[in-house]
């Protein structure tokens, strides 16, 4: 799933694309080369599959692809902040944080009075490795100019034990070989299975509400927007008896049904004059990589299915899958009145949140002309003032939540400066 999520932010951009695969396997390989531990190996190719998923923006992705950076707390905090409320990734998040962190002749090993662990250096080497590689070039033409900048800078940037394990496999061509393989995530797979985890409830909800931050907290506008889809969806499953033996599905697909829009850049996110067509073409893919990011978890088979089609319309006309009624099933419709529900209440750049009179209006509409499910929406207002209730009350947590992570990022400043949102809609 960590391979699925970064591969889809690693989309955003042709200049991202498989960088995070190919940071894993460098990783994974000199790691191995230097006779890591079973679990120490694990932990350095999970991190280095996430390292920079703090890259809130395109710029600041971008950036990181310059050798030496200017500022990487832009990235490294919050991806340390975004990982690090989920106690299983309290130790990769970690590694991210210093993942830029200079070796200075040893001086490396602290970082502004923080211990710095040794798989940050070394998923800082494999990341600047990475960087280097030039699509439009042949690969073993570019390996001898990789490896001359990498050896010069062996001590100050990177740690020399680290440098001589990947001078070792470097000198191999299938180590340059593998490395740009459009099946280099296989490769990886097989050479250095990781096995799987072992969740238990508690865990399984601070599992969808570490992604569902990861999700949301790319723009102000979207920060909140799945924990009240999370809420409402909840609080129509339980008036409907949908599934009553098992409310955590509703509340984890409502976490995780945008999680496909981590291939939407937030630069889109964010706009606020009209969408292009280039635009909405994007903004449509989404539904369609929540499928993929989620295919392959047995565990999410049904929140996957649900996530994936929330905006399909029961007349055909939805996205990305024209799909009707009878191929609609209920998580999926409970799923489309929530999040229709709550993306209305909600600011957008362009407006600020609808009335609940227009709301209610709206939906009806929707409901009558075959949009949206009847049914739901029926329930919905027959319950309004307490659903909504809900959905203000997870929306205003979230919020919190979302303040909490701009602090800890050292981004709440240029978070204030830019706040001119509407008055919350209750």
């Amino acid at each position: 799933m960590l391979s699925s999520i970064t591969a889809a932010t690693d989309l955003i951009s042709p200049v991202l694309v498989d960088h995070h695969k190919k940071v894993s396997f460098v990783a994974a390989t000199i790691g191995k080369t230097l006779g890591l531990d079973e679990h120490s190996l694990r932990r350095l190719i999970l991190a280095a599959a996430v390292h920079d998923i703090g890259g809130l923006s395109i710029k600041t992705r971008v950036q990181t692809f310059e050798f030496e950076l200017t500022d990487p707390d832009r990235h490294t905090l919050p991806g340390y902040s975004l990982l690090s409320g989920f106690e299983p990734f309290a130790d990769l998040a970690k590694i991210i944080r210093f993942h830029h962190v200079y070796w200075q002749d040893g001086q490396g090993t602290m970082d502004r009075g923080k211990d710095v662990p040794l798989l940050s250096h070394l998923v800082h080497l494999s990341d600047r490795i990475a960087v280097q590689l030039a699509p439009n070039r042949e690969i073993l033409n570019q390996k001898k100019d990789i490896v001359q900048r990498i050896t010069t800078e062996s001590g100050e940037m990177f740690v020399p034990d680290q440098v001589e394990a990947f001078l070792e496999v470097a000198g191999k061509e299938v180590f340059w070989l593998d490395l740009v393989s459009p099946s280099v995530n296989t490769i990886l797979q097989q050479r250095f299975p990781l096995g799987g985890m072992d969740l238990d409830r508690g865990e399984l909800l601070d599992l969808a509400e570490m992604f569902r931050r990861v999700i949301d907290f790319r723009s102000r506008f979207t920060a909140t927007h799945s924990s009240g889809v999370s809420a409402v969806a909840v609080a129509l499953a339980n008036h409907s008896g949908f599934k009553k033996d098992d409310p955590d599905r509703m509340k984890i697909a409502g976490l995780m049904h945008d999680i496909g829009k981590l291939v939407v850049p937030p630069e889109i996110l964010e706009k606020r004059q009209g969408l292009t067509s280039e635009d909405l073409a994007i903004i449509y893919k989404h539904p369609y990589y929540t499928a993929e990011i989620l295919r392959g978890i047995e565990a999410f088979d049904d929140i996957g299915l649900w996530g994936s089609l929330h905006h399909e319309r029961l007349d055909g006309t939805g996205y990305p899958y024209k799909k009707a009624a009878e191929e609609i099933p209920e998580g999926a419709r409970i799923l489309s009145v929530a999040d229709t529900f709550t993306a209305l209440m909600e600011d957008r750049p362009y407006r600020c949140g609808v009335s609940a009179s227009s709301t209610d209006r709206i939906m009806r509409d929707m409901a009558a002309y075959h949009k949206l499910d009847e049914d739901f929406v029926g329930l919905l207002y027959e319950n309004a003032e307490e659903i909504n209730d809900k959905r203000y009350e997870a929306q205003t947590a979230a919020d919190q939540t979302h303040r909490h992570f701009l602090e800890e990022s050292r981004l709440l400043d240029n978070y204030l400066e830019a706040d001119d949102r509407c008055p919350v809609n209750r």
